[in-house]
């Protein structure tokens, strides 16, 4: 099987095209002849799936019409993209294109949704789609799967070290992350965007606990990144993925009741959260 996969920025500090590699490398391992691209040239004749990854770019609507045209299965992977917080932001640009998302929804053979509150959103923004699909994202990670276990995360570092991963966006609750360790001398505090190689690693070496304190994600794949390494991870509610009530042998803080919440009230759960780890 000849399968492509469609994502408007390939950088590896995008964890949506690190996701789309991760699809590839798994097909490859099948034996299907698999690779990311976001060219919309590459699809041509003779390509069994399109998978496109994201949404609200015209280059995937361009790719979704080229694979109807040329005959191929087309898989929509939103990522999160219709929740309804994010559908909020910037909203009347969003409702401006609408029309093309809707389009590529209804035309697609399936859509893969990584979550049941992911599928929700998509069935709410779109409720004539043929087909939904939950893809478990987890599966690409190296996760212990049992329940609560007693165990302990010993923390050695004073003061202890907090790691944001990823971008600066209203979305990602920074501010309210910030604002909840201000008056903590016992932790430090490192935020990080766009790293790669060797920086990202020395990152990852840095810290003990990694924090998301996200409004809106779709999965949120430096949890399982946090997780697979050993560390501790508090993340909320924006991210639904890890509320299944698996607390990864006590490594897991997820904070229920904080995307909807006041940012004091997110202030608030946040340090209530660090306090609890440091002691």
């Amino acid at each position: 099987m000849k399968v492509i996969h469609f994502c408007a920025g390939l950088q590896f500090c995008n964890g949506m095209a690190n996701t789309a590699r991760q699809f590839v490398a798994e097909e490859l391992a099948r034996g299907d002849d698999s690779r990311l691209t976001n060219d919309p040239a590459e699809i041509v004749g003779g390509v069994d799936v399109v998978m496109i990854h994201g949404a609200w770019s015209p280059v995937l609507w361009k790719a979704a019409k080229r694979a109807k045209a040329v005959g191929a299965r087309l898989c929509v992977r939103p990522a999160g993209s219709y929740d309804p917080v994010r559908l909020a932001y910037h909203g009347w640009k969003k409702k401006l294109v609408s029309l093309f998302e809707h389009r590529m929804l209804r035309r697609a053979d399936v859509v893969l949704a990584s979550c049941a509150a992911e599928a929700e959103w998509i069935k709410a923004y779109e409720p004539k789609i043929q087909k939904m699909e939950i893809t478990e994202l987890k599966r690409f990670f190296k996760l212990s799967q049992s329940d609560k276990t007693g165990q302990t995360c010993f923390i050695t570092s004073k003061p202890l070290h907090l790691l944001y991963l990823g971008r600066r966006h209203p979305l990602k609750g920074v501010e309210c992350f910030e604002a909840a360790v201000r008056d903590m001398p016992e932790v430090e505090l490192r935020i990080v965007s766009d790293a790669e190689g060797g920086e990202l690693e020395r990152a990852w070496q840095w810290c003990e606990v990694l924090v998301l304190p996200t409004l809106s994600e779709n999965f949120g794949r430096v949890v399982a990144e946090a997780l697979e390494r050993g560390k501790m991870v508090i993340t909320t509610d924006g991210a639904p993925a890890w509320g299944d009530g698996n607390d990864y042998g006590g490594r897991l803080i997820y904070l229920k009741g904080y995307r909807l919440a006041s940012p004091s009230t997110r202030v608030r759960l946040l340090k209530e959260a660090i306090e609890k780890i440091c002691k």
